[in-house]
């Protein structure tokens, strides 16, 4: 039983205290180090020694990057996930995500009948810890630092149940088109007033499809690429072509680069980050933008107005472009970071390619797109859920990150909906 591995805590706790403790409070525990590092171990017995606690993602995805702990004899660099018992990982869908696959260490606040159990979308187990034996300090302390010292809690969290439901989501769909027209704007402004869509297309959606550990390194190889060339040819030469521009394929692929047309230099080895997990491996990666390159991928030909056309058929019809079988039989896109690709990277750059184009029906269709595609949860829309805010779309998890970014890091209570409902006198200031 995991329950056996797991050390009494210093502190006798109620259950429902441990129930109630926010989770955003555990993420805060884990990042700011208030715990004692003596001793600690996985909840089947293996030390863990953390080198680098990581720090927190405001973005969607695991709640802490770039951690570096040793489990067992094995130095892991990856993501850590907090939650405050171990059903929450499967509740919130992370067995079934691969965006949690480079998830090194599930750290809880308290074990349950799922700890020890668990397992990553790959089918790796998940190594556990439980934090609440090693806190330095009692639950009501914990909560008291966690306010005292917020970190992207809005003010008004302790009023928040006042609040008109209609209000705050309105809002947050309002700010979820506005953050989605800023990013295009800003593509615009950062590749020229008439920027070459197609190719800005394809480093977008390699940059996303590289996920935050590798996202330079494919954007470096995206704008390595002679795309006419590659283009033209089938599926398996153009997945040989990646691997030898990357720098990751065999040593006879630099030498002889399977066309001449496509030969590049090969980009250095180090370029790219490998201690992940399996599903985001550059390998499989560099699989997945070849199918995206060949014969009927979504980015063979003129992409802006296939994936334009695709989105005309709906969301799915979408996603489905954005996952076709790599040319080597590696697994397909998962529909998840195909989810984040067609949010973060494809729906920018139509955005903008509908305004240059002065056509308000492509327009329509981009952020039609956006309200009906799903929210993926993360550490900043659990923040708000907390508070009785759950993103239903993409649109309103984008909104929900504009708000804690732009209104309530920046305090700017006064402009915001909410604020202005709770204070009205803010809106007269």
């Amino acid at each position: 039983m995991a329950d056996a591995l797991v050390r009494e805590p210093l502190v006798a706790e109620p259950a429902d205290r441990i129930a109630r403790l926010p989770e955003a409070a555990i993420q805060d525990a884990w990042v700011r180090g208030l715990f004692s590092t003596d001793g600690l171990r996985t909840t089947d017995g293996q030390p863990v020694r953390v080198l680098d606690r990581g720090r927190l993602n405001t973005d969607s995805g695991p709640d802490v990057r770039d951690a570096r702990v040793e489990v067992g004899e094995i130095l892991w660099a990856g993501d850590v996930e907090v939650h405050t018992t171990s059903a929450a990982w499967e509740a919130h869908g992370h067995h079934r995500d691969p965006a949690y696959d480079r998830v090194v260490l599930h750290v809880i606040l308290a074990a349950d009948r799922r700890t020890g159990t668990l397992r990553r979308a790959d089918g790796s187990a998940l190594p556990e810890l439980v934090l609440l034996p090693h806190l330095d300090r009692s639950l009501r302390a914990l909560l008291r630092a966690f306010h005292v010292e917020p970190t992207e809690a809005p003010r008004c969290a302790p009023r928040w149940a006042e609040v008109d439901p209609a209000v705050a989501r309105d809002w947050v769909r309002h700010l979820g088109a506005e953050r989605l027209w800023d990013r295009a704007r800003q593509l615009g402004r950062a590749y020229g007033r008439r920027p070459d869509l197609d190719r800005l297309l394809v480093r977008r959606m390699l940059r996303a499809l590289g996920y935050e550990a590798n996202a330079d390194a494919f954007e470096t190889l995206a704008d390595r690429l002679p795309l006419a060339a590659l283009r033209a040819l089938d599926g398996p030469a153009i997945h040989q072509a990646l691997l030898a521009a990357s720098g990751l394929g065999p040593s006879d692929l630099f030498e002889d680069p399977p066309e001449a047309a496509v030969a590049v230099a090969p980009m250095r080895p180090q370029a790219w980050r490998r201690g992940g997990r399996p599903a985001n491996a550059p390998l499989r990666r560099i699989a997945q933008a070849a199918a995206w390159l060949a014969p009927g991928g979504p980015l063979r030909r003129d992409a802006v107005n296939t994936l334009a056309d695709a989105l005309r058929h709906g969301t799915d019809a979408a996603l489905d472009r954005l996952r076709p079988p790599p040319p080597d039989g590696s697994p397909a896109l998962g529909r998840t970071r195909a989810t984040r690709v067609l949010a973060d990277a494809v729906l920018p750059v139509l955005l903008l390619d509908a305004e240059q184009r002065e056509a308000p029906d492509r327009q329509a269709a981009v952020l039609d797109a956006y309200g009906a595609l799903p929210a993926v949860p993360d550490h900043v829309t659990r923040r708000f859920a907390d508070l009785g805010l759950t993103p239903r779309s993409a649109a309103e998890a984008q909104g929900v990150h504009q708000l804690a970014r732009a209104y309530c890091e920046e305090g700017r209570c006064a402009r915001c909906a909410v604020g202005q409902a709770l204070y009205p006198a803010l809106g007269r200031v």
